[in-house]
């Protein structure tokens, strides 16, 4: 037996001593950035804030009827139109709701229709039948729904024990190709998304180097795959391949301060049609597979229609397909069918293959002329690599952020790329401590083992086959749980960077 041993932070990441205490600083992320940040650059950040703030507004414009959901203080045949009276299930509410309506929504946990562990407007993967509704949904509500503030009022979506294979939270919002009526709205905001609850974990286990459980501060061991079979003690109900929030939609599209964390299987996953899609001031935290992609769903005449903001946003510990590390694994990714995409003023820190990838290219030569690839005022720390690029005889390219604007698949903005400043430990200190010290020692081992009197190995001698081994990979950490309470404790520590205190 073969065994094989590397650190991923040391020859893949950064290295960076983590102390023993709990606060820790990554001044050594920055020394390249520190002399790239002037005052300009600051008052620029300062006014990106504020315009993060202004675009996800806190007081949604009603357009129809406003519907109040509070699961604590509502009920189920209540017609939900009041705060006085508002219904209990967030289901009913988007069953009730139509074209134009606003859901209004108190703290709580909502799982949906007799608590089946997920909401959806419109079914999952079947927008061109069941073509859903254009409808905006707030979370972040007092019960009394005299005060919104999405960091107190917790709304969340947090499955236990139920067993589903959908979405926490599907919306189609799509019209007839051809259709030429009024552009209809689709807003989320103010929601948590959180798996972890839900989500197959080893059950932490320092001593047993199997079950992934990098110090004794971590919540559980690492994720178990889909189709694995669990060896060791575990907690838990599910690991299939069921995303966070899933869209299917097309004009003003919205998404803005959410927290994504534990979601197995992609935070946001998208299809945009004709129209403008703003993904901003969220956090993103332990997210599988990667924490956002969109891609535009038109015909290559309607590709110049389609645009896609995504700003303001922190994006932590996106994780690989496997525990292999093998594919997958990005913050971001540039996808195609959208003319333009604009990714700034974010955070994009510990991502095990990339802050941000741009790998794929249009079908249609001269669309793929036409596209805008956008990012710049990013900032960068302890990602594998910064961005992720295709290549001519290789399988990609890595890009550091400090040559970004060398990649001609990025533009025509490129500017303000860096790695973090220092003089941010009030972000660094607000990750999760163990979770982040496990992440920066992150080591993988291989074992391979050969037995050649195996009943396989003799069987296969008999007909000429080729022999087999066996091969075992175990991670000191793979996708374990984030405590979810403590990823809203990261809204607004950089000013004018990822997601800011929601106004």
């Amino acid at each position: 037996m073969k065994v094989f041993r590397y650190l991923i932070a040391a020859a893949l990441l950064l290295a960076v001593a983590v102390p023993s205490q709990a606060q820790i600083s990554l001044r050594g992320l920055a020394n390249k950035a520190k002399n790239e940040v002037s005052k300009a650059a600051s008052d620029k950040a300062k006014g990106a804030a504020d315009g993060a703030t202004s675009k996800a507004a806190n007081t949604p414009a009603a357009k129809g009827k406003t519907f109040y959901v509070s699961i604590s203080t509502g009920s189920a045949r209540a017609d939900g139109l009041t705060p006085e009276k508002p219904l209990k299930d967030l289901q009913k509410a988007i069953d009730l709701a139509e074209d134009n309506d606003v859901i209004l929504v108190a703290e709580g946990n909502y799982l949906g229709n007799m608590d089946r562990g997920y909401v959806e407007c419109g079914k999952f993967g079947n927008a061109q039948n069941d073509r859903g509704k254009f409808i905006s949904i707030y979370g972040g509500y007092s019960t009394d729904f005299s005060e919104r503030d999405v960091i107190k009022h917790v709304t969340k979506i947090q499955p236990t024990t139920q067993k589903f294979t959908a979405p926490l939270m599907n919306i189609n919002a799509r019209r007839p190709y051809g259709y030429s009526g009024p552009v209809g709205t689709v807003v989320v905001d103010g929601f948590t998304f959180d798996l972890g609850e839900n989500n197959i974990y080893y059950v932490a286990n320092v001593k047993e180097e199997a079950t992934g459980t990098p110090n004794e501060g971590v919540l559980t061991g690492r994720f178990v795959e889909p189709d694995s079979q669990p060896k060791y003690p575990y907690v838990g109900t599910l690991s299939g391949d069921e995303y966070a929030l899933h869209m299917d939609v097309e004009g003003n599209v919205r998404v803005s301060n959410c927290v994504f964390v534990n979601c197995r299987d992609y935070g946001i996953s998208a299809m945009m049609g004709k129209g403008h899609m703003e993904i901003c001031n969220n956090i993103f935290i332990s997210c599988r597979y990667a924490a956002c992609q969109v891609r535009g769903s038109v015909r290559d005449d309607d590709i110049k229609f389609v645009s896609l903001d995504f700003h303001h946003n922190t994006v932590l510990f996106t994780w690989t397909r496997t525990k292999a590390f093998e594919d997958m694994g990005q913050g971001f990714r540039f996808m195609n069918g959208i003319r333009t995409i604009d990714v700034h003023n974010n955070i994009f820190g510990c991502n095990s293959n990339c802050a941000v990838e741009r790998v794929y290219y249009e079908s249609n030569k001269e669309m793929e002329k036409l596209k805008e690839s956008n990012l710049y005022d990013n900032y960068y720390f302890a990602n594998k690599r910064d961005l992720e690029i295709a290549a001519m005889g290789a399988s990609s390219i890595s890009v550091p952020a400090s040559r970004i604007e060398e990649a001609e698949q990025i533009g025509p903005k490129y500017e303000g790329n860096v790695e973090m400043p220092e003089g941010n430990e009030a972000f660094l200190n607000a990750i999760d401590q163990p979770y982040l010290e496990g992440y920066m020692g992150l080591s993988i081992m291989t074992s391979q083992s050969y037995n050649p009197n195996s009943a396989a190995n003799q069987v296969n001698r008999m007909f000429g086959l080729n022999q087999v081994g066996s091969e075992t990979v175990r991670p000191s950490m793979y996708c374990n749980k984030y405590p979810w309470e403590k990823a809203k404790d990261l809204f607004g520590k950089v000013p004018g960077y990822g997601a800011q205190i929601p106004q």
